[in-house]
C-alpha cells in the first residue's frame, strides 16, 4: 500500500535524478504543530484522513494493508532505536478523491499527476539523535545521502533557506515535478515531498514549516 508508495517515490526521485501522539513540552513544537499546516498548501488542497501521528498513522496502515504496516512498523521500531521519540505524517492532495487514491493498495504517488504533499516529521529525544539521524540514517526510506547519490544538482546548507543540515532535491521529468527537501532542526527530522506544485510555492511551504521549530 503506503509504504511501498513511499519506498517508490524515494527510489524514483534517486532513478530520475540519475538520468505514538506527538511529544515535547506544552510550551514547545510537537512533531504535529510542526507539520505541514493547512495554511501552508494552496487553498484548492485537502489535508487526507490518513494524516495522523505515528500510531494512527500505523493503525490505518494496519486496516489497508498487513504488509504494509509490518514494514512501516519496523522502520518506525528502527527510528526508535536512534533516538526518535514521536512522528507525525501529514498528507494533502488536490480532491478527496486523490486522498483517497493514495490510500488504496493499488496507489503508487510516485507516478502521481495531481498535486500532493507527503510530509514526515520525526522528533527525536535531542537535538544530537535528530541531527545523526539526517547526517547518517535513513529515516522511512529517505536520506540526505540517497538524494545526493542520483547525481542531479542538489542545494544542501543554508543555501536551502532551510538550516546547515539540509538538502532540497528539486526536478522536473515529464509531466511531473518533484521538489524534495530533508533537514534537521533541533532535535526535529523533516522529510518533505511535494509532487506538481511549482518551486516557489513548495520552498514557501519548506520555509514556513521550518519556522515553527522554535
Amino acid at each position: 500500500m503506503l509504504q511501498k508508495s513511499i519506498a517508490a517515490l524515494a527510489a524514483i526521485i534517486i532513478l530520475v535524478a540519475c538520468g505514538g501522539t506527538p511529544s515535547g513540552s506544552a510550551s514547545g513544537p510537537s512533531a504535529s504543530s510542526v507539520s505541514v499546516q493547512p495554511g501552508d498548501v494552496p487553498s484548492a488542497m485537502h489535508k487526507c484522513d490518513l494524516s495522523g501521528d505515528i500510531d494512527s498513522f500505523l493503525s490505518k496502515s494496519k486496516t489497508k494493508d498487513p504488509n504494509t504496516y509490518t514494514s512501516t512498523k519496523s522502520e518506525w521500531d528502527a527510528a526508535k532505536q536512534q533516538g526518535a521519540t514521536a512522528a507525525y505524517a501529514a498528507f494533502y492532495a488536490d480532491s478527496t478523491a486523490n486522498c483517497t487514491s493514495i490510500e488504496s493498495n493499488s496507489s503508487d504517488i510516485s507516478t502521481a499527476t495531481y498535486k500532493l504533499v507527503v510530509n514526515f516529521v520525526i522528533q527525536f529525544k535531542d537535538e544530537a539523535s535528530a541531527s545523526k539521524g539526517y547526517t547518517s540514517e535513513s529515516i522511512f526510506g529517505f536520506s540526505a545521502s540517497s538524494l545526493k547519490s542520483g547525481g542531479a544538482p542538489v542545494v544542501e546548507g543554508t543555501n536551502t533557506g532551510l538550516t546547515a543540515n539540509s538538502i532540497v532535491l528539486s526536478i522536473s521529468v515529464a509531466s511531473q515535478s518533484f521538489y524534495v527537501a530533508v533537514w534537521q532542526n533541533k532535535a526535529f527530522m523533516v522529510i518533505l515531498a511535494i509532487l506538481n506544485i511549482d518551486t516557489a510555492t513548495s520552498k514557501k511551504v519548506a520555509v514556513a514549516e521550518n519556522g515553527r521549530i522554535k
